[in-house]
């Protein structure tokens, strides 16, 4: 049954309160009462941003937290019914505003994107694929996980504090970011260039391991030698273990 124009408006300046603070009188809501709506509205806000980015709550002072939080909520319509997804709004309103505080700290975007990938990974839905455990990491085509992204980084705000880093940590990290099918924990793993080379062709498709270690010396003109082989099967045997990488292709998909 569709809202009477008084009941949608009643509830829209409720709504408009709860967001911004400032009331202005509804009919059958007693003004000494109300606070307590945006206060419990608020602290629901609050609590999923902190729960979704704890290591942004921790980076910023207190005062700049709250003013962002206050800021967001007053002021930005968020448009997801879901609310453990209103925390993705927070990184793409401070995207669309050009935040002075992405200024202030120069790794904090990258720390957002971090934070917001992880939730994101963690609630996606299933995307299965087929393979099989039996193959040879080198000699068969290997079948990497689909719940996962690969990601270049100009701040390792996956391996260091973000507090500690400075001007001097910009250059170029890379890291993938994948959920283990047995568990659903979401799993951080910091790459070499030429592992995450290997990774972007594997996930165009499965690959041999011996393929994508030659393609990846060529692209960074590295000879391919006993030692660059036998680090290459390393990283695909712990990709394998860790279920970064689920098996190799089945026959019949061959």
């Amino acid at each position: 049954m569709p809202l009477s124009d008084h009941t949608y408006r009643y509830q829209s300046a409720l709504a408009a309160y709860c967001r911004t603070g400032q009331y202005q009188a509804i009919p059958g809501v007693h003004a000494g009462h109300v606070m307590h709506y945006r206060r419990l509205v608020y602290n629901v806000v609050d609590d999923m941003l902190q729960s979704a980015y704890p290591l942004t709550h921790h980076l910023l002072k207190e005062r700049e937290w709250k003013a962002l939080v206050q800021e967001f909520f007053s002021r930005h319509p968020c448009q997801s019914p879901q609310v453990w997804y209103m925390p993705r709004e927070l990184y793409r309103y401070m995207l669309q505003v050009k935040h002075p505080l992405l200024q202030q700290y120069a790794c904090l975007q990258e720390l957002l994107w971090l934070e917001w990938t992880e939730v994101e990974l963690f609630m996606m839905e299933d995307r299965p694929a087929a393979y099989t455990r039996d193959g040879d990491l080198l000699a068969d085509a290997l079948v990497l996980n689909p719940e996962h992204c690969l990601q270049r980084l100009r701040y390792p705000v996956h391996v260091k504090p973000a507090k500690q880093i400075t001007a001097n940590d910009q250059g170029d990290y890379f890291l993938v970011l994948f959920r283990r099918p047995d568990t659903g924990e979401v799993i951080f793993l910091n790459l070499s260039p030429v592992a995450a080379h290997m990774l972007e062709r594997l996930a165009e498709g499965p690959q041999p391991g011996e393929a994508l270690i030659r393609q990846s010396c060529a692209a960074w003109q590295l000879p391919v030698t006993p030692d660059l082989q036998a680090a290459g099967n390393s990283f695909f045997s712990q990709a394998l273990e860790s279920g970064l990488i689920l098996g190799f292709k089945t026959k019949k998909d061959t």
